[in-house]
């Protein structure tokens, strides 16, 4: 396999394929499980919470573990370990151990997120890096559309094949286990094209940030913001749509799978919109359409309505994602890239587990429309704090290439 930067791109990209796949899988499926054995909103918030705080508590050790043994090592291990501790909750259904499980995924994923941005920063030159980033976030998305489907068919293949060649009947809560495990084993799988992968970055390179820059500080206090407003709702979607909507797995599993192929083209189209209007215009006029489409779900208009609605919302909310990590990538030196990104996944860590544990708990009390109407107030500010906390990047247009895949392709860019 080459070492230049191009021969780094499929790997990497049919690494972020089977993670994606893998978690999407899980996550789609993990709530409806737990529901089948008697959980509610509020302890499912609770674990949702747990797991943001394992993410929060490994954010330093990993960013050291990463100076010291190289990121290639730090993703392998960690794609592993989230593998086991994803099946153990299958199994070990006694809630204190749900929770301790969930701060251990949340520990484990930690070292993707911190990772992975780093290496993309450091693969792609900066004009080819929006596109760079936006193709990336794309196969996850694309990723996540797979597994949204493989999550709402699956059981129901498990139990046809268990009763057509097995004679087996089986129950739906073990055709759910076995999908779950089926996505446990897709993220193990990850690992493989991560070990083919050359150090981009040799170890000991990484410099931790002991005082942060004013942009550094604005950047984190934006990005929170924002992580708390969407991660309010971000756990709880399928619970939505199967309790209150009323849609069965199959036909959500379906759904969710056309909506994160929609989500896909959004995000390749972020560049674009960064090239006309700047990198924080762009970023905050995607939030306040985040903002409008999950004001609209609150109203409940039926079925189609909210299915549109709720495309809309995660398209706009992923748009923001690559633009927000190239925003970071460029405003701190190459040398602080992994240590920016922990402390930016620790502000988001602390946001999202503070959100999803309260949320959980707002749901079962006050119900989802009036929840839903808080969280568009809170998106819309969290676009406003972007807006007010950064002006100078405000007119910050980059120079992208209008054809991401060719970026990937041409070797100088990396997903």
């Amino acid at each position: 396999m080459s070492h230049t930067p191009g021969g780094q791109i499929l790997p990497l990209l049919v690494a972020i394929l089977l993670f994606n796949v893998g978690i999407a899988v899980f996550f789609f499926l993990y709530n409806l499980f737990m529901m089948e054995l008697g959980y509610r909103e509020r302890p499912l918030g609770v674990l949702a919470g747990a797991m943001a705080l394992g993410s929060m508590a490994g954010t330093i050790p990993v960013g050291i573990l990463a100076q010291k043994l190289g990121n290639k090592r730090i993703l392998i291990a960690c794609l592993l370990a989230v593998s086991f501790a994803l099946g153990a909750r299958l199994f070990l259904l006694w809630y204190p151990a749900q929770v301790a499980f969930a701060f251990l995924d949340g520990v484990m994923l930690c070292g993707w997120a911190i990772c992975l941005s780093p290496s993309i920063a450091s693969i792609a030159e900066k004009r080819r890096r929006p596109a760079a980033f936006s193709a990336a976030f794309a196969v996850a998305v694309v990723a996540g559309s797979v597994g949204g489907f493989l999550g709402g068919n699956m059981p129901d293949w498990f139990q046809g094949l268990g009763s057509r060649y097995l004679s087996l009947a089986v129950s739906g809560i073990n055709s759910k286990r076995d999908t779950l495990l089926a996505a446990c084993l897709l993220t193990a799988l990850a690992a493989w094209p991560v070990s083919r992968l050359h150090e981009q970055s040799q170890p000991g390179s990484f410099e931790w940030i002991r005082r942060p820059s004013p942009f550094l500080v604005r950047f984190l206090l934006a990005s929170s913001c924002w992580a708390a407003a969407v991660g309010a709702f971000n756990p709880f979607t399928n619970i939505f749509f199967v309790r209150y909507v009323g849609l069965g797995a199959a036909h959500l599993g379906n759904f969710f799978a056309v909506a994160q192929l929609l989500q896909a083209a959004a995000v390749l189209m972020m560049p674009l919109l960064v090239r006309r209007t700047g990198l924080v215009p762009g970023i905050a006029l995607a939030q306040i359409t985040t903002a409008l489409a999950v004001g609209l779900l609150a109203a409940g208009h039926g079925v189609l309505t909210e299915e549109a609605l709720y495309c809309v919302f995660m398209s706009a909310q992923h748009m923001c994602d690559p633009a927000l990590q190239n925003l970071l990538m460029d405003g701190v030196p190459p040398g602080q890239r992994s240590g920016a990104a922990s402390l930016n996944f620790l502000a988001v860590s602390i946001a999202q587990a503070i959100a999803a544990t309260v949320a959980g708990a707002a749901y079962q009390r006050f119900g989802y429309p009036a929840v839903l109407m808080a969280i568009a107030g809170a998106v819309v500010a969290a676009a406003f704090g972007l807006w007010l906390l950064l002006p100078g990047r405000s007119d910050l247009v980059l120079p992208i290439s209008p054809a991401p895949a060719n970026a990937l392709q041409s070797g100088s860019a990396s997903g």
